[in-house]
């Protein structure tokens, strides 16, 4: 057999396994967990295989609610999965696909309560089986290295976050960062300007003229009456797709967080609402000039996103204000002839083609701060909790303990290495390409969960395991269409739009409050004010919309209530270990993103 063996493992962010990871999983027992490939491992103790707490093998269930892909108990992986852990699963339940508060319901209402249970770190649902006393506190299983070396190891931060509210932690988190003050280099965000080189050139600027708003401006203005190569009017700018997509960057331009629930934190200790800041008028009254001037999308407050797409693809665009991710450069790669597979070092040799987008830094003003709309969340996305009934929980957190293992996160990820999807070279993992993206693994029938389920490797990670930035992997050099991603968090970095998930972030809502009750109602507000303002024929008409959306926040959206609760809550949250959490970024984990050559990643 011919190996292909390919230096890439940690997703380079290519459709393929991106494609695999977030299209809808599907099959017999067990999935919908939200694996992420932008993980950590490092500096964990690796063990011999998990030893029971006592001289008897046990046998456990597993429940996976929000999962829908199955698992077949005597996969390969698994088996060996079980074996390492010394965790022996005879029963694993996954999920329907629907509302998880109705699978809980139904589950308990049964009687039938497993002896461990995997649901996402943020569910509610935590809430209600510690209500109900159904899982047993596992304080002290994080703070015993001479017994559970590994679980010892998770940053105090990371367990502090996941505290429940009478200070216990109730689950063992899931990939999360192992170094959370060193974290990769690549967390996903890629939103900002981003700009078209071709019609930048023609405007005889550079990106240096952009980085006012009134340079920015200039920009828009002079390629306002650009035609494209089939005659049509080039759209100088854009806000992305449906609802306002881009709008929290914009914000950000003026000062403003508008990201997630909305709420700024203030020099006092208090919260308060995007809306209720002048950056926030003044942002729309900047984006309601643009459109007056035929310099914004007119589309832009009713498009969705196909159509928005489609005008992107057809370089309809001077510039974007957007998340990044549904820029045109593939197809531009492809309307050119050259390989998608092409790398950032070789491409810029050959020369970018023609209609090619590329992040820059976002226009500033004097004396306003860049608003933090790039979030970092290293605390994890999966939570195993232990039965109060469980048999041995010992034995049980043993095996967990084994998980956040570099070894673990490996055989759990490719399976041993006799299977030949990987070897180890240098210290690192080397990703056989065509035995990994083949029919045994990711290139399988269903997108490959069809092979998760069968042979075993991914699935276990979700319920235990440490993010993947700490572990060393050989990787291939990103395509340059990616390396276009990467380069745009290098810049929310360099402007401070990226930072720790803000606190007023974290909060979730009380359960039959305020902020659940009016939270939609106040949203179905804001999208026909945007609308309105946006679209204002004159500087009164503006006058009259803005008026109008706060007087609709304050009777329909109850907006008085919905601040005084929501400002309670975050003063509660802020007393709590979670809420004292900071984190210093001194530096992070670079990608193979620049060079012609496979690099090990993650030391």
């Amino acid at each position: 057999m011919k190996y292909g063996w390919k230096y890439s493992s940690k997703l380079v962010l290519g459709t393929t396994l991106v494609g695999v990871l977030l299209a809808g999983c599907s099959g017999k027992n067990n999935e919908n967990g939200k694996a992420n490939e932008n993980e950590n491992v490092g500096g964990q103790t690796s063990q011999n295989e998990g030893a029971a707490s006592t001289g008897e093998q046990l046998s456990y269930s597993l429940y996976a609610p929000a999962m829908t892909t199955p698992i077949n108990l005597d996969g390969p992986i698994t088996q060996e999965v079980m074996k390492k852990s010394g965790l022996h699963w005879d029963k694993v339940e996954i999920g329907n696909g629907g509302d998880l508060s109705q699978q809980i319901n139904l589950k308990l209402a049964a009687g039938s309560f497993p002896d461990a249970i995997i649901l996402p770190s943020d569910s509610l649902v935590w809430s209600r089986l510690i209500n109900e006393k159904k899982l047993l506190p596992l304080d002290d299983y994080f703070t015993n290295p001479d017994a559970y070396p590994n679980l010892a190891k998770i940053d105090k931060r990371i367990i502090d976050y996941w505290r429940a509210s009478d200070g216990h932690i109730y689950f063992v988190p899931s990939a999360y960062e192992p170094v959370i003050d060193n974290p990769s280099a690549w967390q996903g965000n890629a939103q900002g300007l981003w700009v078209q080189n071709t019609i930048l050139k023609k405007a005889g600027m550079t990106t240096d003229d952009l980085r006012t708003i009134d340079g920015f401006e200039k920009y828009l203005s002079a390629i306002k009456d650009f035609k494209d190569d089939k005659g049509r009017n080039i759209i100088p700018l854009s806000l992305g797709g449906e609802n306002f997509a881009g709008l929290e960057i914009v914000m950000s331009m003026f000062g403003v967080r508008s990201t997630d629930n909305g709420y700024n934190e203030q020099a006092d200790g208090t919260v308060v609402p995007d809306y209720k800041l002048p950056g926030f008028k003044s942002a729309f009254q900047w984006l309601n000039h643009l459109d007056l001037n035929g310099l914004l999308d007119p589309e832009t407050s009713f498009q969705k996103k196909d159509l928005f797409k489609e005008k992107v693809n057809n370089l309809r665009y001077g510039a974007m204000l957007f998340g990044g991710w549904d820029n045109p450069n593939v197809t531009t790669l492809k309307n050119h002839n050259i390989p998608e597979a092409i790398t950032y070092n070789e491409l810029e040799k050959k020369g970018f083609p023609d209609g090619w987008f590329y992040p820059t830094e976002l226009p500033t003003m004097k004396d306003v701060k860049l608003a933090q709309y790039a979030n970092y969340n290293p605390f994890g996305t999966n939570g195993a909790g232990i039965s109060a009934k469980a048999k041995d929980p010992d034995q049980i957190m043993k095996g967990l303990d084994w998980m956040q293992t570099n070894e673990a996160f490996v055989l759990m990820e490719y399976g041993p290495e006799s299977s030949g999807a990987y070897k180890m070279e240098n210290g690192a993992a080397v990703e056989n390409y065509d035995v990994f993206r083949g029919p045994k693994f990711w290139g399988g029938d269903n997108g490959g969960m069809a092979s998760v389920t069968q042979y075993g490797f991914w699935w276990w990670k979700n319920l235990a395991s440490v993010g993947s930035s700490h572990i060393k992997t050989m990787e291939s050099p990103w395509p340059a269409y990616n390396a276009m991603l990467y380069k745009a968090e290098e810049i929310n970095h360099k402007q401070g739009t990226f930072g720790l998930t803000p606190k007023a972030a974290r909060i979730k809502p009380t359960i039959g409050g305020a902020v659940e009750k009016y939270g939609p109602v106040q949203n179905d507000i804001r999208m026909k004010y945007y609308a309105k303002m946006l679209l204002a024929k004159n500087d009164a008409d503006f006058q009259t919309a803005y008026d109008q959306f706060l007087n609709e926040m304050k009777v329909r959206g109850h907006d008085e209530e919905t601040i005084t609760e929501f400002n309670k809550e975050y003063q509660a949250y802020s007393d709590t270990p979670a809420g004292k959490i900071t984190v210093d970024i001194k530096q992070t984990l670079p990608r193979n993103v620049y060079s012609d050559k496979p690099a090990i990643i993650g030391e």
